[in-house]
């Protein structure tokens, strides 16, 4: 993983400059383990680069460290499928 708080939380930049919908954002993959959680709770987060509200999208557990980075190898650079997930959150 590209930046790590500890070994129970693991975020990566998915995308430095993504426009959706007029805003541009920098997209980080958040994975932490969770009480009540089996395995990784995972966000998508969506920062504004200028104005604009922070976006939060939940996805699926991921079961195990290896599954995180499998989220991150498919979602770095997919910035179709990130602006998808950003317009069903925001609207």
């Amino acid at each position: 993983m590209a930046l790590s708080r500890s070994s129970s939380w693991k975020e990566h930049r998915l995308a430095n400059k993504l426009e959706c919908d007029g805003t541009e954002y920098s997209v980080d993959l958040v994975a932490r383990k969770a009480t009540g959680v089996e395995g990784w709770k995972v966000t998508l987060v969506y920062l504004p680069r200028g104005e604009g509200s922070e976006i939060k999208v939940d996805l699926p557990n991921a079961a195990s460290t290896a599954e995180v980075r499998r989220l991150v190898t498919e979602l770095e650079g997919a910035e179709d499928r990130l602006r998808d997930y950003c317009r069903q959150r925001s609207a």
